[in-house]
């Protein structure tokens, strides 16, 4: 069963627009890895600073794998450190209702 996971952060003040240009060059790499289903970033209408990367991942652990990589490659820390206060993730199944 595929797996939602949600990445959510606030780029600190003013740094939205520098912070979506990163992104735009790291995320093809991000799709076009094994199990990625699906990726798009969001920016919350009343703070452009706010943003949901909301992905669709084969499972669970292919996106476990593919953050791993990140990780090793410090591009997770590279985000956070430019952030208000980190990166939330949360992962979700789609519901048969």
């Amino acid at each position: 069963m595929s797996c939602y996971v949600m990445l959510e952060f606030t780029a600190r003040p003013g740094t939205g627009p520098a912070i979506l240009e990163a992104l735009r060059e790291a995320l093809p790499q991000t799709r076009n890895k094994d199990g990625c289903n699906s990726l798009e970033v969001t920016v919350n209408q009343d703070n452009t600073d706010n943003m949901l990367l909301v992905m669709r991942w084969a499972t669970r652990k292919h996106y476990e794998t593919y953050r791993a990589w990140r990780e090793a490659n410090d591009d997770v820390k590279r985000f956070a450190d430019v952030t208000v206060s980190g990166l939330a993730t949360r992962f979700f199944d789609v519901s048969d209702v």
